[in-house]
C-alpha cells in the first residue's frame, strides 16, 4: 500500500510493511521489546514504560473490586509492601499500566521517527471539576462516583478502604 496524504492531521502516512496485519500500534514494555527481535524489527511496535499503578481494593465476599485507584509514577514498581492482619477479608491487587500521556508520547516520537514533519498527537487530560470530585487524602482525589460508592458501605468498610486506598498512595511516594 503506498503511502497515504491524512489532511485532517497534516502528515503522510508512510509506506510500511506490516506483514499482513491490521497497521496498528502494538505496545509492549521496554523489556519485553528488548527480549524480542521480531518485536524491534516490527515498526509498529512501540516500547513504553508502565507509568502507572491501579490499585484495586477487594473483600473476599465480593467478586469484583469494591475500589480502584490509579497512581502515576515515574517507573512502577515490582511490588509494596503494605501492612495486613491474615484474617483480615481485604485484599489491594496492583497492576502497572500506561498513562494516555504515555502512549501519547512513544506514539509522538513514532511520528517524529517515520513520518517528519509538523504533525502533533493532543493528549488533553481535563481536570475534573470541582462539583465531580472529593478530597480523600491530602494528596488524593476521587471521582464523586467513587466517593458514592465509598457511602455505599457499611461505615468501617468505608474506614477500611480509605486506610487502605492511603496506604497504597503513600507506599508509591517513591516512586513518583
Amino acid at each position: 500500500m503506498p503511502g497515504l496524504d491524512v489532511a485532517w492531521v497534516g502528515m503522510n502516512v508512510p509506506v510500511i510493511d506490516t506483514g499482513g496485519r491490521p497497521w496498528v500500534w502494538e505496545v509492549v514494555t521496554p523489556t519485553q521489546y528488548n527480549a524480542s527481535i521480531r518485536m524491534q524489527e516490527d515498526p509498529m511496535v512501540l516500547p513504553v514504560a508502565h507509568d502507572t499503578v491501579v490499585a484495586e481494593v477487594r473483600h473476599r465476599d465480593h467478586s469484583g473490586p469494591i475500589m480502584r485507584m490509579q497512581v502515576p509514577v515515574t517507573h512502577a514498581p515490582e511490588a509494596i509492601s503494605l501492612p495486613a492482619e491474615p484474617a483480615c477479608p481485604w485484599s489491594v491487587h496492583l497492576e502497572t499500566g500506561w498513562t494516555i500521556q504515555a502512549l501519547g508520547s512513544a506514539a509522538q516520537c513514532w511520528i517524529d521517527r517515520e513520518s517528519p514533519g509538523t504533525a502533533r498527537l493532543q493528549t488533553p487530560e481535563p481536570p475534573l471539576p470541582a462539583h465531580q470530585r472529593y478530597q480523600l487524602h491530602p494528596a488524593i482525589d476521587i471521582e464523586s462516583s467513587a466517593f458514592d460508592r465509598l457511602l455505599t458501605l457499611d461505615p468501617d468498610d468505608a474506614a477500611t478502604v480509605t486506610s487502605l486506598l492511603s496506604l497504597v498512595h503513600d507506599a508509591l511516594t517513591p516512586y513518583r
